[in-house]
C-alpha cells in the first residue's frame, strides 16, 4: 500500500521535471518578444474595440459561448503510462486517492485558465452591463462550480467505450454550460436558471446511472493521457528536438502534382524530402493552414495599416519559427546520411523551401487585405511580407540552424 501512496508523488515529480525541461526552450527571448509585442497590440486594439462597442452587441451570448467552450474542454491529468494497463489494472480499487489527486491538479490548472479568460472578457461585460467587481467574483465562483461538474462528468465517461456517449457528452455539456452562463450573465429570471439547473442535475443522474458499477476503461484513459502529452510535445518541438514526439503521416496522393515542379536533379533531393515532410505530416501542414487562415481573417477585417502589417509579420514569424525543426527531423535516419550529395544542399534546399512557404503566406495575406477592400494595405502587406520572408530565410534561419547543430 505504501508503494501505491508513493506513486502519485513520483509521477508528479517526473511530470514537473519534464515541463521544466522544455519550458526553458519554449519561453526564450524570441518568444518573449513575440508575446510582448503580440499581447500588447492585442490588448490595445481590444480596449479600443470595447470602447467603440455598439449597444446592441450580444455581449452576453459571446461571453457565454466562449466560457462554455473552456468549461466543456476538461481533460483530466492522470500521468498514466502504457505499462500501467498491466501492472495497475488489478489495483484499480486502491487507486482512488491517486485519481483524486489527478482530478485536483486538473481543476487547479483549468481554474487558472478560466480566471485568465474571464479577466479578458470582463471589460466587454462591464461595458455592456455596467456591472462592478463583485460581479466578477460571482461569475468566477459560478465558473468554478461548473468546471468541477464538467470534470466529474467527463470522468464518468471514462467508464464507457460507447461512441455515442463519448460523442454526445461534450455536446450536451457545452449546451448546458452555455445556457446556464447566458441566463446568469443576462440577469434572466431565477425560474429559467432553476430550470437549467434541474436539467443539469437530471443529466448528471442519468450519466451516473449509466456507468454505475462499471470499471474504468484503461485503454481510453491511457490514450487520452498520451494524446494530451503529445499535444504538449508538438508545441515544444517548435523550439527544440523532442524524442518523445509521435507524428502521424498521411499519404495525400491528391497533392502529388505539386512535386512535379521540383526538378529531378541530385541537388534537389532534400528539397523533395522536406516538401514531402510538410505535406504528409499533419503537425506542419496543419500548422501552416491554421496560421494562414487565422491571419488572413484578421487582416481581412483590420483597416489600420500598421496593425495589419504587424499581424502579417507576426504570423509569418510564427510559421517560419515553427518550421525550423523540419531541418533535423530526419537526422536519426541512416539512409538520409547516405545521399550522394554535398551536405550544403540540405541547408540550401531547406532555406529555399522556407522562403517559398513564407512568400506564399504573404501573397495570401495580401489577397485577404485586397478582398477586404483596402488595396493600399494589400500592396504594403505583400511588400513587407516578401521582404520579411527573404530576411528570415537568408539571415535569421541560418543562425538558428547553426545553433541547433551545436546541440
Amino acid at each position: 500500500m505504501k508503494q501505491i501512496n508513493d506513486l502519485w508523488p513520483e509521477r508528479f515529480q517526473e511530470f514537473i521535471k519534464e515541463m521544466r525541461r522544455y519550458f526553458k526552450y519554449m519561453f526564450n527571448d524570441h518568444m518573449k518578444f513575440v508575446l510582448i509585442f503580440g499581447g500588447g497590440a492585442a490588448i490595445y486594439y481590444y480596449s479600443q474595440w470595447v470602447k467603440n462597442l455598439s449597444p446592441d452587441f450580444p455581449s452576453s451570448l459571446v461571453m457565454s459561448l466562449v466560457l462554455a467552450f473552456f468549461l466543456t474542454i476538461s481533460p483530466i491529468i492522470t500521468l498514466l503510462k502504457e505499462a500501467d494497463m498491466v501492472y495497475l489494472l488489478p489495483l484499480e480499487n486502491e487507486l482512488e486517492g491517486y485519481f483524486r489527486k489527478g482530478m485536483r491538479l486538473s481543476f487547479i490548472i483549468q481554474a487558472y485558465i478560466l480566471l485568465l479568460v474571464l479577466g479578458a472578457l470582463m471589460p466587454l461585460y462591464f461595458k455592456s452591463t455596467g456591472a462592478g467587481f463583485v460581479s466578477f467574483l460571482y461569475l468566477f465562483a459560478v465558473l468554478l462550480l461548473l468546471k468541477y461538474w464538467n470534470l466529474k462528468l467527463y470522468w464518468d465517461t471514462m467508464k464507457t467505450i460507447e461512441q455515442g456517449t463519448l460523442t454526445a457528452d461534450p455536446i450536451i455539456r457545452f449546451i448546458l454550460n452555455a445556457a446556464a452562463l447566458y441566463l446568469i450573465v443576462a440577469n434572466a429570471s431565477w425560474l429559467f436558471i432553476l430550470a437549467v439547473l434541474l436539467i443539469i442535475a437530471a443529466f448528471t443522474l442519468y450519466m451516473r446511472a449509466s456507468v454505475k458499477n462499471k470499471m474504468l476503461k484503461w485503454e481510453l484513459l491511457i490514450e487520452k493521457e498520451q494524446r494530451r502529452m503529445q499535444l504538449f510535445y508538438r508545441m515544444a518541438n517548435m523550439f527544440t528536438d523532442v524524442p518523445h514526439l509521435k507524428s502521424k503521416v498521411w499519404r495525400r496522393a491528391w497533392m502529388d502534382p505539386i512535386f512535379r515542379f521540383i526538378p529531378f536533379e541530385e541537388k534537389n533531393i532534400f528539397r523533395y524530402l522536406f516538401s514531402r515532410t510538410i505535406v504528409r505530416t499533419s503537425e506542419y501542414s496543419g500548422l501552416i493552414v491554421r496560421l494562414t487562415l487565422i491571419a488572413s481573417v484578421i487582416v481581412f477585417f483590420i483597416e489600420n495599416l500598421y496593425m495589419a502589417v504587424g499581424v502579417a509579420l507576426l504570423f509569418l514569424y510564427l510559421t517560419g519559427f515553427q518550421l525550423l525543426p523540419i531541418f533535423r527531423r530526419h537526422d536519426t535516419k541512416v539512409w538520409v546520411h547516405l545521399y550522394p550529395v554535398p551536405p550544403i544542399y540540405k541547408k540550401l534546399n531547406f532555406f529555399r523551401l522556407l522562403i517559398q512557404v513564407l512568400v506564399s503566406q504573404g501573397v495570401l495575406f495580401g489577397l485577404a487585405a485586397a478582398l477586404g477592400g483596402n488595396l493600399v494595405n494589400a500592396a504594403l502587406i505583400l511588400l513587407a511580407s516578401l521582404l520579411f520572408a527573404f530576411i528570415f530565410g537568408k539571415q535569421y534561419a541560418p543562425g538558428r540552424i547553426k545553433k541547433m547543430e551545436q546541440f
